[in-house]
């Protein structure tokens, strides 16, 4: 079972009895070496309090099953204004608003769309842009986040 896997389901119970939404989970080599890093939100928006209790409690899982053998850094965060968007209720969220997409690989030609959220399903989203609808596989997304408007 992939590290990732086997954390989710490690803090599953914690997060719904905390009411914690995990937004994004990676294990990945960085400059500083291996680093677990959780995204994590709530229905009114995280606080830092709750960043460090869900980081404590994973520390101690963590430590007790002996997830991971080799040295790491644990990262407990809030996703942030430009969050990736990720799940169905993070697509839920942001409906009728503008979103930016990076893609795998191109559909019509390109692989950055810009649009509005128009409708999703478990299989893809449809976004509109100047009265032009296009459907994107969700398997098809590097990134979805919210476009920023100032």
């Amino acid at each position: 079972m992939e590290v990732t896997d086997r954390v989710k389901s490690l803090i599953e119970q914690y997060l719904e009895k905390s009411g914690i939404e995990l937004v994004d989970i990676t294990y990945k080599r960085e400059q500083g070496g291996m680093v677990l890093r959780l995204l994590a939100d709530t229905a009114d928006g995280i606080t830092i309090d709750e960043c460090e209790r869900l980081n404590n409690y994973l520390s101690e899982v963590l430590d007790r099953e002996d997830v991971i053998a080799e040295r790491f850094i644990l990262e407990v965060a809030s996703p942030g204004l430009d969050r990736p968007l990720v799940t169905d209720r993070d697509f839920t969220r942001v409906m009728g608003k503008e979103l930016y997409i990076r893609m795998y690989e191109p559909i019509d030609g390109t692989r950055e769309h810009q649009g509005r959220l128009m409708g999703m399903n478990s299989d893809s989203i449809v976004i509109e842009s100047e009265g032009v609808s296009t459907v994107i596989p969700r398997t098809k997304i590097a990134k979805a986040t919210l476009k920023l408007e100032f």
